[in-house]
C-alpha cells in the first residue's frame, strides 16, 4: 500500500523550522516508495511560495510517485465526507483521495487523520 500526503506533512518536510519538519524527515525516509500527493495540496503548498512557483513545482514533482487529480469518484467521496464531518473542502479532497485509491494519509493535522482513521 502506498501513501499519499496532505499540505501540513508537506510543508513540514521542505521547512526547516516548522515544529513537525524533523518528524516528516525521518517518515519520508523510511518510505518505502515516494508518496503521492492530491493536486489540491500540490496547489495549497505551492500558493505559499512568494516566487520561483514553476521551479518549485518541478522539484517537487520528482519528490512524489504522482500528483492524485480530482475526478468524479473523489469529488463525490469529499462531498460526502465534508457533509458528515464538516472538514474543509480541500482537506475532505485529500481524504478522499486517499481512501478512493487505498493509501495511507500522512499528516499532522489530528482531525484529518482522525476522520481518515475513521473511514479507513
Amino acid at each position: 500500500m502506498g501513501c499519499q500526503t496532505d499540505s501540513s506533512w508537506l510543508i513540514a518536510l521542505v521547512n526547516s523550522h516548522d515544529a513537525h519538519h524533523q518528524e516528516a524527515i525521518t517518515q519520508f525516509e523510511s518510505l518505502g516508495v515516494a508518496p503521492s500527493i492530491s493536486a489540491l495540496a500540490l496547489a495549497e503548498v505551492l500558493s505559499g511560495f512568494p516566487s520561483r512557483r514553476h521551479q518549485r513545482a518541478r522539484k517537487l514533482n520528482t519528490i512524489f510517485s504522482s500528483v492524485v487529480h480530482v475526478d468524479a469518484k473523489i469529488a463525490e467521496k469529499a462531498a460526502e465526507i465534508r457533509v458528515e464531518y464538516g472538514i474543509s473542502l480541500g482537506d475532505a479532497i485529500v481524504v478522499a483521495s486517499a481512501l478512493v485509491h487505498d493509501t495511507e494519509l500522512l499528516t499532522f493535522d489530528k482531525r484529518m487523520q482522525n476522520v481518515f482513521e475513521r473511514l479507513k
